[in-house]
């Protein structure tokens, strides 16, 4: 992606972006100052407004997502808050997935609701009855696909479709699907969590709301004095994470794909939840809409909670910690890290139970997290039976 404005002479561009450590730039005289502000030439003023090396990044996220603009923040969780905050009014009416982003629901029964907003939470299996929950103050629907951290996976065209028809602008967290997919779905604003596969090491954070250029100018220009810019030092780390994007993510998917394969066969396990796998709820929905699955898996040890404990404590390739489309693979207790906050989450087939191991898969080895998995489970099993043995 080259910027003539890091020209040096006559185009000899640098290879890779330059970072442009400074908040403020200058101009030498009064009237180019005055031509800049009017929108008569081109330049930047405030690190506020942006600068060339977020711009850079900008430019590549949209588009790779199929998009006319990006709009750079500070974190995943503020490019949400952000776009919400911008496209609901008091008295408007939002509708959100109940599977979806812990924050994301937290943000709006926490935060929204608190300034006038009315907010409706429903299920992906409450989807195909989208038109019995708008009402007529209704303008915003959230979607997210896959959910996090149980991968549903909602007929984006359908429901973005109907919503338009209705009048409704519609917000897509695309995270865990990343840039490369569903750039055809017909939603006003998708957000991402640039932590996750833009980054990819975990090494920094941030959020990119992307769309038309009239949407995220409005987006934008509503949240002006929220200051949220992503700073210029991420910027360049997660510009130089995209070169890698598309090797990463490839094998991250196929990685999840052969895990959630050999879990299902595994006789130690009871569940096994992946877009990819014909027991998939929603396995029709991914197959139509997806490129590929991704790399968020999720499944329940046979037993109980002392169980998939211990299947946690045994692993020695996967981490336990927070964090999703890193390099290196992580393994967490799906109900402590994401759920405890909604009770009503254990209810349900497709549901968070006590032990819900969600896994984000990394680009190891995929023999070696086998292993690694099918080895824990084995000390689960020989741990728990040892406990049990020890009680009687």
């Amino acid at each position: 992606m080259v910027n003539r404005h890091w020209s040096v002479k006559d185009n000899n561009d640098p290879f890779v972006v330059p970072s442009f450590e400074t908040i403020s730039f200058s101009l030498p005289t009064m009237q180019s100052w005055e031509s800049l502000l009017k929108g008569e030439q081109d330049g930047w003023v405030y690190l506020t407004d942006g600068n060339p090396t977020l711009n850079a990044l900008e430019k590549l996220l949209a588009q790779l997502q199929g998009t006319q603009a990006c709009w750079l923040t500070s974190t995943g969780k503020s490019a949400i808050a952000a776009a919400m905050l911008a496209l609901l009014n008091a008295g408007d009416h939002a509708i959100i997935l109940r599977e979806g982003y812990k924050s994301t629901r937290l943000f709006a029964e926490g935060m929204l609701q608190r300034f006038g907003v009315e907010v409706s939470i429903i299920g992906v299996d409450e989807l195909p009855r989208l038109e019995s929950f708008i009402k007529k103050n209704t303008t915003l629907l959230v979607l997210e696909s896959p959910t996090n951290p149980m991968t549903r996976v909602p007929d984006l065209h359908k429901y973005a479709k109907l919503a338009r028809e209705r009048g409704l602008l519609t917000m897509l967290d695309n995270s865990l699907s990343g840039f490369h997919q569903h750039g055809d779905v017909p939603v006003d604003v998708f957000v991402h969590s640039l932590s996750k596969f833009a980054s990819g090491v975990g090494d920094v954070m941030g959020g990119a709301i992307l769309g038309s250029r009239e949407m995220v100018s409005k987006i934008k220009n509503r949240n002006v004095w929220n200051s949220d810019v992503l700073s210029t030092h991420a910027a360049l780390e997660i510009w130089k994470g995209m070169q890698t994007y598309a090797l990463r993510i490839q094998r991250q998917s196929s990685n999840a794909f052969a895990i959630a394969q050999y879990l299902e066969k595994h006789s130690d396990i009871k569940r096994v939840v992946y877009p990819g796998l014909d027991s998939h709820p929603d396995h029709e929905a991914a197959k139509r809409q997806m490129k590929d699955f991704g790399s968020v898996l999720a499944f329940d040890p046979a037993g109980d909670a002392e169980v998939m404990r211990a299947v946690l404590d045994n692993l020695r390739v996967f981490r336990i910690a927070f964090g999703t489309g890193f390099t290196q693979s992580i393994a967490n207790p799906a109900w402590l890290f994401y759920a405890r906050s909604f009770p009503e989450a254990q209810t349900g087939p497709w549901d968070i139970y006590d032990t819900t191991i969600r896994l984000s898969v990394g680009i190891e080895d995929p023999a070696v997290l086998i292993a690694d998995l099918d080895r824990a489970l084995a000390a689960a099993r020989s741990s728990t039976k040892v406990l049990v043995e020890q009680r009687a």
